[in-house]
This record gives structure tokens, C-alpha cells and sequence, in this order.
């Protein structure tokens, strides 16, 4: 009988419109072996194997990762390389310029990868000026970098953002990476150490939904109030992205968000 793992590396086989044999040759495998994996008479290949089956399929992350937990691998979650997030910005390029309010690319180290025109109006154009892969942690809770002062509602934004950014990292507990983002964060800013510091006295229910709603409240110059609620959808491709929508929240923030949608049109 089929395994669950089987059936997977079959249909990303088929989808690729690969044959058993083309497969096993770019793997170095043995002429019959993917046909006893795929079929389940054999249950736990090794992991190398996998890898070099993936490899010949030329698997993303979210593939491999579904394949070899399926198998019982534990994956890790590494970093995007550059080659990764260069796809990812290429994949959510019409997602971002054809959304009609605020939206960016972030990475699982909340690096900022990409953005719509409507991102520097909210924070100004300094935050993005000649910069590559800013944190937009850093953005948020830095106040040299000329955000923090625009957040009306910090008292309520703060502990939201970090309870929010307590559950992604769960997501890749164990990784260098995670722990040693959080450490720098606290070790750099001190707004992020307050605050992380009063989300480690509240109990540890942190939200759950796939797209938790984070509200913001902007004052800006020469245009006023605008409330909006932050919604992430993650890739489908690669969970260790997603877009972030700034979803507007009330007439003025809508009607703005739509004189700001038809100028970037013009």
C-alpha cells in the first residue's frame, strides 16, 4: 500500500512530468528503486536519498519540507538564500502593485524584501532610501529610524506586534537564526526589550489564526489620522515568507488610501 510520502513524491514527480527512470538517473539511484518508494514497499528511505530524489525534482522549500516530514525527518527552516528570495519577490511582484492599500514583503527574519508605493507615504521615504533587506522590526521599534514617533496607538500596536512575533518564531524554534534575531532586537532597542519583556509575564496564549489582525493608528503630517489592521498571508510556496496588508480601517483611511491608489496610477 502507498504512504502518505509516496503519494506526494509521485504527484510532484508527475507534476514535473518527470519519469521514474529520468529521476533515478539525476539521483544516482538504483533502475526501480523510486517505483518502491513511491508504491510504499519501501517505507523509510534514507533521508540522503530523499534528498537527491528532491534535488533531481528540483523541489522548493515548502515541498521538500512537506516530503521529508511525511517520511518522519524533522527540517530545518535556514534562512532564505538569495536565489529564494529573489523568487519570492518575483512571485508576489503583481500581488503588491495591483493591491489598493499598503503592502510589503517580508521574510521570516522580518526582513523587508519588497514593497508598493503606498508603503513610503505611511513612513516616509528615509526608512527605504539605498537600504537592502532592512528589518522592519527596526523600522517599528527604533525611533531613530522615524517611525516610532507616527504610532498613535503604541500602548496597544507593541504588545500586539509582539505577541504576534512570538508566535511566528515558535514556528522556527531552535533555529540560530530566531534566537539570535530576538537577542539582538532586545540587545539594540530598548522599546523591543520592554516590550518583550512585559509579554514574558502574560500567559502564553498567542494568537493562533492564520492571519492575525494587528491594529495601527498613523498620525500624519498634513493628512491626520489613519487607522488600518494588519493581516499577513503567507506564501503557499515557502511559508518563510509572506505579504503583510495594511487593511484600512475607517472612511478617512480608505478614502486616503484611495487618492494615494490613483496617484501611483497617473
Amino acid at each position: 500500500m502507498a504512504t502518505p510520502g509516496g503519494n506526494r513524491l509521485r504527484a510532484l514527480r508527475e507534476y514535473h512530468s518527470k519519469t521514474q527512470l529520468e529521476v533515478e538517473l539525476d539521483a544516482s539511484l538504483g533502475i526501480g528503486y523510486l517505483q518502491r518508494v513511491e508504491s510504499g514497499k519501501v517505507n523509510y528511505p534514507e533521508r540522503d536519498t530523499l534528498e537527491r530524489i528532491l534535488a533531481a525534482l528540483n523541489a522548493h522549500y515548502t515541498e521538500r519540507r512537506e516530503i521529508l516530514e511525511l517520511f518522519g525527518y524533522v527540517v530545518d527552516a535556514p534562512l532564505p538564500n538569495d536565489a529564494e528570495i529573489r523568487q519570492a519577490i518575483e512571485g508576489c511582484r503583481a500581488d503588491l502593485q495591483t493591491a489598493a492599500l499598503p503592502a510589503y514583503l517580508l521574510d521570516c527574519a522580518h526582513r523587508l524584501l519588497n514593497w508598493n508605493a503606498m508603503l513610503p507615504r505611511l513612513f516616509g521615504s528615509k526608512p527605504f532610501r539605498g537600504m537592502r533587506h532592512v528589518s522592519m522590526l527596526r523600522l517599528l521599534f527604533d525611533p531613530d529610524a522615524g517611525v516610532t514617533g507616527l504610532i498613535a496607538n503604541q500602548e496597544e500596536f507593541f504588545p500586539a506586534q509582539i505577541r504576534t512575533l512570538r508566535y511566528e518564531m515558535s514556528l522556527f524554534h531552535g533555529e540560530a537564526w530566531c534566537s539570535a534575531l530576538i537577542d539582538g532586537l532586545r540587545l539594540q532597542y530598548p522599546l523591543f526589550e520592554y516590550y518583550w519583556a512585559a509579554s514574558m509575564e502574560e500567559p502564553h496564549q498567542y494568537p493562533t489564526a492564520a492571519r492575525p489582525l494587528v491594529p495601527l493608528v498613523l498620525n500624519l503630517r498634513g493628512i491626520g489620522t489613519l487607522r488600518f489592521r494588519l493581516t499577513s498571508e503567507p506564501f503557499a510556496q515557502d511559508r518563510r515568507f509572506r505579504i503583510i496588508y495594511y487593511i484600512p480601517a475607517d472612511a478617512a483611511t480608505i478614502q486616503q488610501c484611495a487618492v494615494w491608489s490613483e496617484n501611483s496610477r497617473v
